[in-house]
């Protein structure tokens, strides 16, 4: 699969794969509900990944403080699920911990595998072709 090298490509896989991820992580968090709320689940995904890494996208290398295009999808992230999906104490002590090492863990895979450093700009993760 060939991949658009002038970013876009790149950046639509990272949001289909942090999509998955982050989908995955509300559906494991849930796990112990009878129903799961299916729809808000869709729902907070698109608003917090799509939307969230859009506004990074946009926000990122124009002159806005990383603590605004990093932050304000991070605020997003850790409180609109909670609320959204009523999360029990148990729920919200899983959950957090893993929306935090979510997209280190992704920038990680990309960047080591592929060699795209674009998911989080803010720090390198070398290429296993440079450690060659």
């Amino acid at each position: 699969m060939v991949i658009n090298t002038n970013g876009i490509g790149i950046f639509l896989v990272n949001v289909i794969v942090a999509l998955v991820v982050f989908i995955g992580l509300l559906i494991f968090t849930l796990r112990g509900r009878s129903q799961r709320p299916v729809f808000r689940i869709m729902i907070l995904a698109l608003i917090v990944v799509v939307c969230g890494m859009s506004f990074a996208r946009i926000t990122y290398g124009i002159g806005v403080p990383w603590w605004i295009f990093y932050g304000l999808p991070a605020l997003v992230t850790f409180v609109l699920p909670p609320l959204i999906l009523r999360m029990s104490g148990r729920e919200l002590l899983l959950y957090v911990p893993l929306a935090i090492m979510m997209s280190p863990v992704i920038h990680i895979f990309f960047s080591f595998f592929f060699g795209w450093h674009d998911y989080m700009p803010l720090f390198y993760v070398p290429w296993w072709h440079e450690l060659l």
